[in-house]
């Protein structure tokens, strides 16, 4: 069962919580809905507003944590390892809820480990504050899920003999992918050749309508894939590299849509064209996901 104790918490090195001297007080930030950056705009001469889609700002979590040790020199060290461990940085890095199943990716922006006389010399305080510029929580398993490219089935020979021959079986194209969170999910596309023109179409899922991120939506690309060599496509950052260092975002098809995938099923179908005296279809599409929740 599910425990709201928040359990063990990781940071780079760095391990929190049951059975460290790093005892987890509090935690802020990670529930809570990040604050909320609205598009709405006043209705001319009315009442009331026009209201656009509402988007979160950044995430701010914060850690209260209580230092234990068995000594003064001892307390001392556990310090100078948590504010090694809590530098700045370039970028963000991993944040993980390690019970919870919960990753965020932040930046340490304050730090406080203050001194008190008033304490015995074995026990101290400290606070952290991490700041998360992608507000989303994701689950700490990443998902991934393949199928090749739609093929159908090459069906009976004519004239017909005996025995009778049949074209192999058709490949189907399709995947169910499960988000098991409560947010739109952005997946990473692997297209593996040989394929020319691969189009990657997000059929439908549990929460399909027209205003929902998840909605159906078609990728299609102009290149080719030669054997040995992949594409991945990023749908978060909309990065297209081939063999994963050439940018090839001028692939994309004028009209194309991103695939994001919805909480709940979503049905992605792919297909492609055979290159030239390529015997049947055998290129492969990967998806890589997280389960993903605001």
């Amino acid at each position: 069962m599910p425990s709201e104790a928040i359990g063990r918490i990781q940071w780079g090195g760095l391990l929190m919580g049951p059975g460290t001297p790093y005892g987890i007080e509090a935690v802020l930030g990670l529930d809570d809905l990040p604050d909320v950056r609205s598009d709405d705009t006043n209705r001319p001469s009315q009442h009331g507003e026009y209201s656009g889609p509402d988007y979160t700002t950044a995430r701010t979590i914060q850690i209260g944590l209580v230092l234990r040790a068995d000594d003064p020199a001892a307390l001392r060290d556990l310090k100078l390892a948590l504010r090694r461990a809590t530098q700045p940085a370039a970028t963000p890095a991993p944040l993980q809820f390690l019970d919870w199943d919960i990753l965020a990716y932040g930046k340490v922006r304050k730090r406080s480990i203050p001194y008190d006389a008033h304490y015995l010399w074995r026990t101290g305080e400290a606070a952290l504050e991490l700041y998360c510029p992608d507000p989303r929580l994701y689950s700490l398993t990443e998902h991934t899920d393949s199928t090749t490219a739609y093929s159908p089935s090459a069906g009976r020979t004519y004239p017909m003999a005996y025995p009778r021959a049949y074209g192999a079986a058709g490949a189907s194209g399709r995947l169910t992918i499960t988000n098991a969170g409560d947010s739109e999910a952005y997946p990473v596309l692997r297209i593996d050749g040989p394929v020319a023109q691969p189009v990657v179409e997000l059929v439908g899922s549990e929460a399909d309508d027209s205003d929902d991120p998840g909605a159906s939506a078609t990728l299609s690309l102009t290149g080719t894939l030669q054997p040995g060599e992949y594409l991945t496509v990023d749908t978060r950052t909309r990065a297209v590299l081939l063999m994963g260092t050439s940018p090839r975002r001028d692939w994309v098809r004028a009209g194309s849509e991103w695939p994001v995938l919805s909480p709940g099923d979503n049905e992605i179908a792919y297909r492609g064209a055979a290159l030239p005296g390529a015997p049947g279809q055998t290129s492969l599409l990967t998806v890589t996901w997280r389960d993903t929740s605001l």
